[in-house]
């Protein structure tokens, strides 16, 4: 008798074990079954997206402005770069385009709504002694502006001419440098109503040209000229884009000019110090944070080349 309630007791706990296994089982998800609800902000960054995948939102979380280059970035794709911009704080963006149809400014409309500007992208460096070319995207560029309300237009024009891509440079360096400032100066007199006028120029600009009369630093001929200038300040610390710009950056300060600081994270030929691509996103917007302590209160945003690029590096 005793072996048989001992027996049925012990059937009767095990019973109640597997029971309540069972009903712990269905009141816990797997890790597979976890759905996140919670949407990425424009300026925070959402930890449990944030797995390493291509575009993950890890944000940049800057106060400052931040902007990105958009080259050729295939129609079919514009969402996902777009939104992935918004999710990285991206303020504006410049875009390369020769199509001024309502596909563009659908595109800049959509942008718009999510808080980014947009300015139009354009360079080639023939520009400089052959202004057809510029002359003829400008006047697109000018029927379409007056063509569409605020909302699809473009906030101005972003010139990406680099004097250095002539194969004759080397050759001819102070020649092509003082056709170069003649051009920039030409750019900001014929088009000072097309909105804001920026160029990207790099570092090193130091050589001396004739502006107004006077023999003047590059550099600071285009800062004078432009309503902002973009320095392609591409080092992969802090300390060492902050350095290379530090002259431009006075410049800007004594002009009152709004000055970018470039960051590179595609791969580069130039090595390793020239681009965060080795790095990954985590530890090129911690080194943009120390910029901030670096500039302190001065006019300065940051421009990442290039969506497409940004977009795919790891985390």
């Amino acid at each position: 008798m005793y072996k048989n309630q001992a027996k049925k007791k012990g059937i009767t706990s095990i019973s109640c074990f597997l029971f309540a296994a069972i009903l712990l089982t269905g009141c816990t998800k797997r890790s597979w079954e976890v759905t996140e609800t919670a949407e990425p902000t424009p300026y925070g960054i959402n930890e449990v997206l944030a797995k390493g995948r291509p575009g993950n939102p890890a944000a940049a979380a800057l106060t400052t402005p931040l902007g990105t280059w958009w080259w050729s970035v295939s129609k079919k794709d514009w969402d996902t770069y777009l939104n992935f911009a918004q999710q990285n704080g991206v303020t504006e963006i410049y875009f390369y385009t020769t199509d001024f149809s309502a596909t563009t400014s659908g595109f800049i409309q959509k942008a718009t709504g999510k808080g980014i500007k947009i300015f139009l992208l354009a360079g080639d460096y023939q520009w400089i002694y052959d202004r057809t070319g510029l002359i003829s995207l400008m006047t697109k560029y000018t029927q379409y502006q007056n063509s569409v309300g605020s909302a699809q237009r473009f906030s101005g024009i972003h010139l990406d001419v680099e004097p250095h891509q002539d194969p004759q440079f080397q050759l001819q360096r102070a020649t092509i440098l003082q056709q170069y400032i003649d051009f920039v100066t030409w750019v900001c007199a014929q088009y000072k109503d097309a909105g804001s006028i920026d160029f990207d120029i790099p570092f090193w600009l130091d050589d001396e040209v004739l502006y107004n009369g006077t023999q003047r630093r590059l550099y600071e001929a285009v800062i004078s000229e432009a309503t902002r200038v973009f320095i392609m300040s591409y080092r992969d610390t802090a300390a060492k884009m902050y350095d290379v710009s530090k002259e431009e950056i006075a410049f800007a300060v004594s002009q009152n000019k709004q000055i970018f600081l470039g960051a590179e994270t595609a791969s580069s030929k130039e090595g390793d110090q020239v681009t965060y691509y080795e790095e990954g996103k985590a530890y090129m917007y911690g080194e943009f944070q120390k910029l901030k302590t670096l500039c302190g209160n001065i006019n300065y945003g940051v421009s990442v080349h290039h969506i497409k690029s940004w977009y795919s590096l790891k985390k």
